[in-house]
């Protein structure tokens, strides 16, 4: 066996410590460079308005109104949307402005925004091409005059 000399040492000290630092700064690029964690964009001025949305929700609550999202597969590459809007007595609600915005969790670039048009019998729909497979937020916005109101389903799409 060889002898360990001072030089060995010193190279073994800076190749443990090259390796360690190379590693720590490649993990910090690629923390840096990628997905950022959040799935909305200002989400401090979004927390700072937060009162202002716990009063919407309290406004909507006093509305009764209920909406049931369906969103199926229509044909190979076509998924329909459909929201039936009902109010307090389960009257259905016609006359109405409603859009639907498709939200993937985890890529904001999929999300889509789509109007519906009014079938009657408080039901809107529409159908879409080139929606990706997978889960996705629905989130259907009614504007009516004055009023305002926001339904919200998670699907999966297969």
């Amino acid at each position: 066996m060889s002898e360990v000399k001072g030089g060995h040492v010193l190279f073994a000290l800076l190749a443990f410590f090259g390796i360690t630092i190379a590693v720590n700064i490649t993990m910090a690029t690629y923390a840096v460079t990628t997905f950022s964690g959040e799935d909305v964009s200002d989400p401090y001025l979004k927390g700072l308005a937060f009162n202002k949305t716990l009063a919407a929700h309290s406004a909507q609550e006093r509305l009764g109104w209920t909406a049931t999202i369906e969103v199926r597969s229509a044909a190979k590459f076509a998924t329909l949307i459909e929201v039936a809007l009902q109010d307090r007595e389960a009257r259905p609600l016609n006359g109405l402005t409603v859009e639907v915005t498709l939200r993937r969790p985890t890529d904001a670039s999929l999300d889509r925004t789509i109007s519906l048009a009014s079938h009657g019998d408080g039901r809107y729909a529409a159908t879409v091409d080139g929606i990706v497979r997978g889960q996705w937020d629905v989130i259907a916005r009614v504007k009516g005059g004055d009023t305002s109101f926001e339904a919200l389903r998670r699907i999966v799409l297969r």
